[in-house]
């Protein structure tokens, strides 16, 4: 059964009629609403001049939530301000009963999913090992590989970060944006702040300049819970020299330190795991090796065994290829034919639980071995 919460409706009618087509409808208080609020919230908006601000309230705090509207008549400002608060369905007089409850059981049918979305963090054992080339292109392969799904990435960074160099954006909103406003966040402000950088992939940008008083913590956590119940993955490319934002990880399903099979990289590696395991515990953490070289002096077992922590992925190294895509613009993920972007594509595919195409059999042999 549907259980509906009504706000602000003097109509009984509505209670009753919608108990007559089977679905559970009870008025609430705002303060009730906001606890438990069912699994669609009707607001009745017909003695209001304007949009309750519970609404957008109701979603920061329920964003799985639908959220229906009843209102005089469709105003053109009326219907824009709904959707800025994440409204899915206004119904307007003269209100049809069958209706309201047809467009009820519609939007509790297209419930967003309650389990917040998978979040990765990669952070630098030092500059210049290739995070952020990483970051970008884990997450437009992870992009490709939950398609029809969208992927985000988040620059978790004050200042001057290089992802739309490498994608060849131009952000108008930046992370800032959103710091700024957390108290305003619903789905349609956050994608406004975002930019496309690849067909399913989504950017939230480090701004162009630093913040004196750096980023905050609080807001930064609230940020990524609030993208976690937009999109099932987000990359997030880590500052490393910013212990406020190191602190700020808890809700990462896990945190990738970028190395490489250099000394003074392997040394600080092992400084950087040491730290996060003492903060988000063994299991949050794991390495993931840039420019892998297996004929290095320092091997991967050497890397594993410095760090106190397993590599569970390598990138080859392909300087002409990365710098190709640098200069283009354009993340080395979206060409399909080198084994830098295959191993980007494994990569993806192993953070999203999917399995790879079987490859190398011709459509007979996969036929035959199907009946096998």
């Amino acid at each position: 059964m549907i259980h509906v919460t009504l706000i602000g409706s003097q109509d009984r009618q509505i209670e009753e009629m919608l108990r007559v087509s089977g679905i559970d409808a009870v008025r609430a208080t705002v303060d009730a609403a906001m606890s438990k609020p069912g699994d669609v919230v009707v607001v009745d908006v017909r003695a209001e001049m304007g949009l309750p601000t519970v609404i957008s309230a109701i979603k920061r705090q329920h964003p799985d939530v639908s959220i229906v509207i009843v209102a005089k008549q469709l105003e053109p400002a009326l219907l824009l301000d709904a959707m800025r608060a994440g409204v899915n369905e206004v119904v307007a007089e003269p209100l049809d009963y069958d209706e309201l409850a047809n467009v009820i059981q519609r939007v509790a049918g297209n419930r967003a999913h309650t389990e917040p979305g998978r979040v990765y963090g990669f952070v630098g054992a030092k500059g210049g090992v290739g995070t952020t080339t990483i970051a970008v292109n884990v997450a437009t392969s992870l992009g490709n590989v939950i398609k029809p799904e969208r992927a985000l990435m988040i620059e978790l960074q004050n200042a001057a970060g290089d992802a739309a160099l490498f994608t060849g954006a131009e952000p108008r909103f930046s992370l800032v944006d959103a710091l700024d406003n957390t108290h305003r966040l619903d789905q349609v402000f956050f994608r406004n702040l975002v930019t496309q950088i690849a067909p399913s992939t989504d950017l939230l940008a480090s701004p162009d300049r630093a913040s004196a008083s750096g980023l905050d913590m609080q807001r930064i956590k609230q940020v990524i819970a609030f993208a976690s119940t937009v999109y099932k993955h987000s990359i997030i490319d880590v500052a490393r020299a910013d212990r406020s934002i190191l602190d700020s990880l808890d809700q990462l399903n896990s945190i990738f330190v970028v190395a490489n099979q250099e000394l003074a990289t392997v040394k600080s590696a092992s400084r950087m795991a040491a730290m996060l395991r003492e903060r988000y515990g063994r299991d949050k953490i794991a390495l993931v090796l840039s420019r892998s070289d297996r004929n290095a002096d320092i091997s991967q077992a050497d890397v594993e065994k410095a760090a106190g922590c397993s590599v569970v992925h390598t990138f080859p190294s392909n300087y002409r290829v990365a710098l190709q895509a640098l200069n283009k613009g354009r993340p080395v993920a979206l060409d399909n034919h080198n084994d830098l972007s295959a191993a980007f594509k494994r990569f993806a595919q192993q953070l999203a639980g999917v399995r790879p195409r079987e490859s190398g059999k011709s459509l007979f042999g996969r036929l035959t071995h199907s009946r096998s």
